[in-house]
This record gives structure tokens, C-alpha cells and sequence, in this order.
């Protein structure tokens, strides 16, 4: 009986040590395949969606509404550095305000930005003190204010022509 016994378990036996030598073939397999993720820097970025926060009024002569738009605020330092880059398109009533901490003489740039910009510098006053008009994508040369400025409001191409907005005209907005 010990014989018989002995015998029937061998295929038993045989069984379990190929189903352990057939899982860690697979397991080899798998660690010998090379890991083909994409990193997240590299990913491809989904587009930012417009985000209404408020509206901007551009006044003349404290009376005359030139033109009123949607907002969406870039007021951290994340927000700022990102702006309207990767965007690319946006509707003619929508726009970004780019709120600083403090005012001084401002820089820009259109890097990652897929769409022509009027970029506008605004003082503490509210006051437009400088105009750099259809800004060109992609461009890395510097905008700069030339003034000081607390606000900077970015809008599509041909904004400023055509609501005939000027140096000088001031802005009112408001936060929802």
C-alpha cells in the first residue's frame, strides 16, 4: 500500500511543480518588460477649460463703456505662470485678468500659447498704461510694460481695434 500511495501522488506532485515553474515564467516575463508609461511631464496635456470668475468693463471718460468681458482670474503664482498657455482657442467674449501682489514694470511672453493675444498693462489706478496688440504665438521674446503695472489683461487678438480701447481708458471689474 505504501507503494500505491507513493505512486499516486507522484503525478499530484509532478502537477503542482509545473504550475510553479509556468507562474514564475510569467512573473520573468513580466519583469523583463520595459515600463512604457509616459511620465507626467511628457503626457499629453488636456486643454484647459475657460473658467467665468467675473467680468472686466473697459470705461472712457468714466461714462462710456467701451467693451465688457468674461474673466478668468489669475491671481497665484501657479495661475499666473500657466496663464492662457495651452489653450487653443477662445471665445471673443472671454479673456484672462492677471492680478500681482505688487505693482511694478511687468514682462510676458507667448510661449505654449496657441492663439494671437492683445496683452494690455493696467496700473494700480486702473488706468491702461501700455498696449502690445496681436502677440504673436509662441513668440519667446519678451512684452514688456514699459510702466508699472498691478494688472495685465490678456484678450484675443484684435480685441483693443476692435472696441477701439486705448492708452489711457480705465477698467472696472467685479468677482463672482
Amino acid at each position: 500500500m505504501n507503494t500505491k500511495m507513493k505512486i499516486n501522488k507522484l503525478p499530484a506532485s509532478i502537477a503542482i511543480l509545473s504550475l510553479l515553474i509556468l507562474v514564475s515564467s510569467c512573473n520573468q516575463n513580466n519583469r523583463s518588460k520595459p515600463d512604457t508609461t509616459i511620465p507626467p511631464r511628457y503626457a499629453i496635456q488636456k486643454e484647459p477649460v475657460f473658467n467665468k470668475q467675473g467680468v472686466i468693463h473697459f470705461i472712457r471718460n468714466q461714462t462710456d463703456t467701451l467693451a465688457t468681458m468674461n474673466i478668468e482670474f489669475a491671481d497665484t503664482p501657479q495661475k499666473r505662470e500657466k496663464g492662457l498657455m495651452h489653450r487653443r482657442s477662445m471665445e471673443d467674449n472671454q479673456s484672462m485678468l492677471f492680478i500681482f501682489d505688487k505693482e511694478e514694470r511687468q514682462s510676458f511672453w507667448m510661449k505654449d500659447t496657441h492663439i494671437a493675444l492683445d496683452i494690455l498693462f493696467i496700473n494700480e489706478a486702473k488706468t491702461i498704461v501700455h498696449m502690445a496688440e496681436n502677440c504673436q504665438p509662441y513668440s519667446l521674446k519678451s512684452i514688456p510694460s514699459f510702466e508699472y503695472a498691478l494688472y495685465v489683461f490678456e484678450a484675443n487678438a484684435g480685441f483693443a481695434e476692435k472696441n477701439d480701447v486705448k492708452v489711457g481708458d480705465k477698467i472696472n471689474f467685479v468677482r463672482f
